[in-house]
């Protein structure tokens, strides 16, 4: 079969997809059906939190396939009462909805805020310029940039963005009607950058004079990526409401929407669902990836070879100038270059590497949690060959 142009003739046209067929995974490295091997520094975007074949989530899947792989909401289901405990237990935070990915977890969030604000004149909604927030009609309505929004106007009313970092903006912007302000406090696809601390304490400042919700989007830097659970925890805020997704499944389809006091009685029986949210086989595969995840060992191995990292790339920097900048949250890393960056990452696959490009000049690489020092090092052997062979043109 040839695989590309099977691909072509099946599917609607709108992935690119890599010139590889994996058959299999286990730890970092993927392996093809040509014989290659590829360690994976990207981990299906930032999903594989224990790599691939993790023997936990192996045992945890397994098990839980023998018992049930689908009950309906009717039912109180033993693996979303142990992750649920699991997540607010660690983020402090009071309730949990359970969805199948992101981009619902952004959705149904949307939802619950047009609830609580209902009746108090708040229908302002705002996002972030920069931000990427997911594919459906609401999260569109969020984000600012036209390469995902093009052609699927009209959005949703009352929605604006807000320029990231920008604490005049955002001032001008919030006042008595806002609703919510949802932001990524590291944005992903917008290049690995970090909410500045000037931002952060205007941002509380008027949540504070006008009482409306702050919306942490976790979904790409939550669940240990940044060496934190969350990625707002290296800020001084506290958000009410928090949206996750990516590692919390394990490597299966699941999301979430954490809920502060705020918001803890907002929703009562009928007024949300969902079908799949919350399946018991990804809510088990979750329990394994959060009790490997969260201890303190883990997260700071996590630190400590993000900060190793970090510190080789930047010596680099003098022997490659076109290294701009190096931004580094955990295993949320961006390297921006005077370039872009698709070309460096094409040349890092061939020599059996895989990261991402993204926001044109940034290399952006999102390990498995799992990844140490050696994966760490054939990184920066393999990087340090390619942009060797750039400066040479």
């Amino acid at each position: 079969m040839n695989f590309p142009e099977t691909e072509s003739r099946l599917f609607f046209h709108t992935y690119k997809r890599l010139p590889l067929e994996v058959v299999r995974g286990e730890g970092c490295m993927l392996f093809t059906k040509d014989g290659r091997q590829y360690l994976d520094m990207f981990s299906g975007l930032a999903v594989n939190a224990l790599g691939y074949a993790h023997p936990a989530v192996i045992a945890a899947v397994n098990e839980q396939m023998h018992r049930y792989t689908h009950l309906s909401n009717f039912f109180i289901q033993e693996p979303q009462l142990l992750l649920a405990e699991r997540l607010l237990r660690h983020s402090g935070y009071d309730k949990v909805f359970f969805t199948n990915s992101g981009t619902e977890a952004i959705e149904g969030t949307i939802k619950l805020v047009r609830k609580w604000g209902k009746g108090s004149g708040r229908r302002m909604i705002f996002g972030m310029s920069n931000g990427f927030s997911g594919r459906t009609m609401g999260a569109l309505s969020l984000m600012d940039k036209e390469k995902y929004r093009d052609g699927y106007e009209p959005f949703l009313p009352y929605f604006g963005s807000i320029t990231f970092n920008d604490a005049e903006d955002l001032e001008a912007k919030v006042g008595p009607d806002t609703a919510a302000v949802f932001l990524e406090f590291i944005q992903g696809e917008g290049g690995i950058i970090g909410v500045t601390p000037a931002f952060i304490a205007r941002l509380v400042t008027l949540r504070e004079k006008y009482g409306f919700l702050i919306v942490a989007d976790e979904i790409q830097s939550g669940i240990g990526r940044t060496g934190r659970m969350f990625g707002f925890q290296h800020f001084p805020v506290a958000p009410d409401i928090v949206t996750v997704a990516k590692p919390i499944g394990g490597g299966l389809p699941l999301g979430a929407i954490l809920g502060s006091k705020a918001v803890a009685d907002v929703w009562t029986y009928g007024v949300h669902g969902t079908t799949f949210g919350g399946n018991p086989v990804a809510c088990a595969a979750g329990i394994a990836t959060i009790d490997a995840v969260m201890t303190d060992e883990f997260l700071a191995a996590v630190r400590d070879n993000a900060a190793y990292f970090k510190a080789k790339v930047e010596a680099l920097g003098a022997r490659f100038p076109f290294i701009k900048e190096v931004r580094a949250y955990g295993y949320m890393i961006g390297i921006d270059l005077a370039m872009e960056s698709q070309t460096a990452v094409d040349k890092m696959r061939d020599r059996g590497v895989l990261v991402n490009s993204t926001a044109v000049s940034v290399i952006r690489i999102l390990p498995p949690l799992i990844a140490g020092r050696a994966e760490f090092d054939r990184l920066l052997a393999v990087m340090e060959e390619v942009f060797a062979g750039l400066s040479s043109h």
